[in-house]
């Protein structure tokens, strides 16, 4: 990612905590433009989902759609629940997304996985994921196409 550019960045799964903090961590931030706000109904806005961001951000909140994402953005938050990302991740990657998963499904061994959530249905990209600590893997965060927070 070039310092001087903004990446046009989606955050799926806006509804909850996490969603409420990437907006408005993301919204402030110079390097990413936030293009795209979902969650699994849409037909809302942001300030309406989050009064305390009413004078921060009042983007329409959208149904989640891969494919509007993929026009849209470079690259996009995963916030949601843990087996319910392995759904966007795949197809994300396979139209060229960058994604950073902030659940378990893909920074976790698949052995501990499914001890303690469900079978994972995409070991392939559980494979290829990096973990998210730049103190640590800076340089494979650099080219991954999935990092897992």
């Amino acid at each position: 990612m070039n310092a001087n550019r903004s990446v046009d960045t989606g955050i799926v799964g806006a509804t909850g905590y996490t969603g409420l903090e990437l907006v408005k961590i993301l919204v402030q931030h110079p390097r990413f433009n936030l293009v795209y706000i979902a969650n699994s109904d849409g037909n809302t806005t942001i300030d309406e989902l989050h009064p305390s961001l009413s004078k921060v951000c009042t983007q329409d909140v959208k149904k989640a759609d891969v494919d509007e994402i993929a026009k849209s953005c470079k690259l996009v938050f995963l916030a949601l629940p843990h087996k319910t990302a392995m759904a966007y991740v795949k197809p994300l990657i396979e139209k060229g997304v960058k994604v950073v998963d902030l659940s378990a499904d893909y920074r976790l061994p698949l052995e501990v996985y499914e001890k303690f959530y469900v079978e994972h249905t995409d070991t392939k990209n559980l494979k290829q994921s990096i973990y998210g600590l730049p103190e640590l893997f800076r340089d494979k965060i650099k080219k991954a196409s999935l990092v897992a927070n």
